[in-house]
Formats: C-alpha cells, structure tokens, sequence
C-alpha cells in the first residue's frame, strides 16, 4: 500500500507540472511567453522535485538542498541565456522554480495544499493580459490607497491588543480593526471588480457598486436621473440592485463572524432579496438596456477606515450599554439608528455581541433593523436628489421591503 501511495505521489507531480506546462504551451502560442519551458518541462521540474525530496528522505537530505540549487542554477543560466535573445520577464522562470517546490510538496502528501498552490500560480500565468491591462489603468490615488489598505491590514492589526479597556470592556482595539479590515476586504472586492469589467451597463455597475457602497451607487443614479430622466428606469433598477446586493454583503459579514446568528438570518435576508430580484426581474423586463458606469472612490482611503472603526466602537459600546439598562428595547432603538448611517456596522456589532451578552433572536432582529433603515436613508437620498419618476420607483419599491422586513420581525 505504502508504494502505491509513493507512486500516487509521484504521478500527483507529473500532473501538477503539466497543468502549469500546458497553461505555459498555450501562452507561449498566443506569443505571450517565450521558449524557456512547455507542456513537457514543467513535468519534469515537479517530478526532479518530487524525486529529490524522495533521495533527500531516504538517503541524504543534502539531496534535497543540492536539488534546489541545481534547479535555481539551472533557471538563472536559461534566464540570462534567453535574455540575449533580447527575451524579456522571469514569469517562466519562476514559475518553474516554484513547480520544483510543488513536485516536493507531491512528495510529502501535501496534496491539498500542492493542488491548490498549482490552481492560483495557474490562474495568475493565465491572467497575464488582464492583469496587465488592470495595471495599466491604475490610478495614482488608487495605488496610494491600495498601500494604505495593506498598512491597515498587515501592519497595524498585528500589533493591536485583543483584549477589552474600559467600563464592561467596552473598547477593544484588535477587535474593532479587525472589523476596518473585514469590510474594507469586502469593499475591495467590489471596487476591483468594478475596474476590472468596466462598462457593463447600468444594471451591472448597480450590482457590482452595491459590494463597495449602495449607497454611493443611490447617490450617483439619483443625480444621473436628472440629467438623464429619460433613463429613469434602468437608473432605479441600479439602486434596486445595489441596495439588493447589500443584504447579501450582511449575510457574509455575519457568517465570518458569528455562524449561529448566520443560521438566525439567512431566512429573512433571503426573502428580502428575493423579492428585490423578482421586482427587479420585472423591471429589467421593461428598460431599454444602457452601457453607462459611475465613478467610486477608492474604498481604502484613512480617513473612511478610521470612520468606520469609530461607528463600530460607538455601536458595539451602546448596544452593550443599551443591553445592560434598557434590554432589547434599546439594543433596537440603537440598530436602527445606527443603521441609518452604516448597515454594516451595526451587523458587525451585533454579531460579536449575539449569543453572549446579547440572545440570538435580539441580535437577528436588531440587524434586519439596521438595514431597513439604511434602506430608508437610500430612500431618503433618491427623494431629496432624484428625478421624479425615479424617486417614486425608489420610494415605493423601499416601502415595501421596510412593511415586509417589520413583518418578518413581527413573525420570527
């Protein structure tokens, strides 16, 4: 058995190299690679590493290490070689480099993590073009802020106590930067993939406006329909969407935090936004398909991370407060009030608190008011900047999800 499974292993290599080769083969016949490797030397780079891990085990472990170096070596001659030739790039290289690794991961019956190493360096070669070409359009505001992002992340999370200060220990630092840190991943997402497909039309900008911020999507559609009135529709449908996609941004939120309340409230997210596709659904039906996009701002701006964390401390510090003195009543009052400026937060709060200090049935109640109320203020902002048929569309559609979310907290 124990030499089937060293052959499984072996042949594990092979086939990890050549889904590397074979994506290597293929860009190189596009001319998006030179002739350093192919579909039949990248199987060879992970079976060399699988068989010197194999002699290093068995025999030596300099093995191992002399097979490394022989490889390296190997590359920086075809490197320099192929350099001459007036060739350009070390992706081929590298790749390969990290293929000999792969073999040796095959080897040791990592197979879980030599799978997927092999699908992301994969996908990454396949990207070239698209990569490139987001690059290109890369702005210097967005790298700025993409650096901020990574400071936020990996920088200062680190280094933050986890533990809580305070009256009720209230205030925990780790804790409300890891919630900057969440959403802004999120917002990320969302942002990325809004430069990365461009003009898809206004429905489509709508959905993928909604991951970085509805209600920037409300505010930018509302003030296009009066410039544009004739669009109204479509331009309504975009916020439908987007405030649709919301519900979905919640759910996710809660189910990386608190898988107990996700259970609680995946019921009545999933009737609101089921009922926000059918509407929409019916309404698509009946616009006139546009290619029109918005402008988002960066989302890893400080000073809307720093905001963010101020809104989810003060939350987090009522909802306790308001638990302690004033019972579910409060924890509602203060759901709904907070959802008023930020949906997100509130659910965050919610979901540290729920099954703790705060039960279950409390915290699923108090997010759904939150972001009925959220949905209230996009209603808000459609009337006050909206053309006159668009905010009647917003407005009417809105009331009906706020009556059929104060109807699910009634029932659940």
């Amino acid at each position: 058995m124990a030499e089937f499974a060293l052959i499984g292993n072996f042949l594990l290599a092979l086939a990890l190299g050549a889904l590397i080769g074979l994506e290597r083969e293929y860009a190189r016949y596009k001319k998006h690679a030179h002739d350093y490797a192919g579909i039949r030397t990248f199987p060879l780079i992970a079976l060399f590493g699988a068989l010197s891990a194999f002699f290093g085990e068995i025999l030596n472990p300099w093995i191992l290490v002399m097979g490394i170096f022989l490889m390296g070596t190997l590359i920086i001659i075809s490197y320099f070689v192929l350099s001459m030739k007036k060739y350009h790039g070390a992706t081929s290289e590298v790749a390969g480099f990290l293929t000999f690794f792969l073999g040796v991961l095959a080897y040791f019956g990592e197979i879980q993590l030599a799978v997927l190493l092999t699908v992301i360096i994969t996908i990454i070669l396949y990207s070239r073009t698209m990569l490139h070409q987001f690059a290109r359009h890369l702005k210097k505001e967005e790298m700025k802020s993409t650096l901020v992002f990574a400071v936020i992340a990996f920088v200062i999370l680190p280094f933050l106590p986890n533990k809580g200060y305070g009256p009720y220990e209230l205030f925990n630092p780790f804790l409300t930067w890891l919630m900057v840190v969440l959403i802004s991943g999120i917002s990320f997402v969302g942002y990325i993939l809004m430069k990365w497909f461009g003009e898809k039309g206004i429905e489509f900008t709508g959905i993928l406006g909604g991951l970085a911020s509805s209600t920037a999507v409300t505010l930018s559609f509302a003030e296009h329909s009066k410039q544009q009135e004739h669009l109204y529709k479509v331009l309504a449908l975009g916020v439908i969407l987007a405030n649709g996609v919301m519900f979905g941004r919640v759910l996710l939120e809660v189910l990386l935090v608190n898988r107990a309340l996700f259970a609680q409230l995946l019921l009545p997210m999933l009737v609101l936004a089921a009922v926000t596709g059918s509407f929409s659904y019916f309404v698509w039906k009946r616009a006139k398909p546009v290619s029109e996009s918005i402008e988002l701002k960066s989302p890893f701006a400080l000073k809307p991370a720093l905001k963010f964390a101020g809104v989810f401390a003060l939350a987090l510090a009522f909802l306790t407060l308001a638990n302690v003195y004033l019972s579910s009543e409060g924890v509602y009052l203060v759901s709904f009030l907070s959802g008023l400026a930020d949906a997100d937060a509130i659910a965050l709060s919610l979901s540290q608190l729920a099954g703790t200090s705060i039960s279950l049935d409390t915290a699923r109640d108090g997010i759904i008011l939150g972001v009925l109320a959220n949905t209230i203020t996009k209603g808000g902002i459609a009337y006050l900047f909206g053309e006159k048929r668009f905010r009647r569309m917003i407005i009417g559609f809105f009331a009906l999800l706020v009556a059929l979310g104060g109807a699910l907290i009634f029932i659940l």
